[in-house]
């Protein structure tokens, strides 16, 4: 099979030489982005937030009610009478609203879903 005139013995079919930099360049990168950065450690006990902090910040809490709401929240999830997993939902479900002020739609839906499993907050 004959080359086209001016191409080399590495010609592709329809691949320019700056298709080909590009497709190197790129997967060169992938590589090196995938191997340079170690994994980030996880937290320690003395950077997690708490529960209550989370509460407190993720939903904007303003007033001294709602602060003592979300102790209270946290409370009853380490004594084990609230499910973790129930405040997430909760939690997730308010911020996803793209309201600005979320804590009242969370305090309302977490006594919703509480009651329905028979647990009062």
């Amino acid at each position: 099979m004959a080359l086209p005139r001016g191409a080399s013995a590495c010609y592709l079919p329809g691949m320019t030489i700056k298709m080909l930099a590009s497709a190197i360049l790129t997967v060169c990168l992938c590589v090196a982005g995938s191997v340079a950065a170690p994994a980030a450690e996880p937290p320690g006990p003395r950077e997690s937030t708490s529960l209550a902090e989370r509460l407190k910040a993720g939903l904007k809490a303003r007033l001294p009610q709602e602060f003592a709401y979300a102790d209270r929240v946290a409370a009853l999830v380490e004594e084990g009478v609230l499910p973790v997993k129930l405040v997430d939902t909760a939690f997730a479900w308010a911020r996803q609203k793209g309201v600005p002020y979320p804590f009242p739609y969370f305090r309302r839906v977490l006594e919703i879903q509480a009651s329905l499993i028979g647990i009062e907050i």
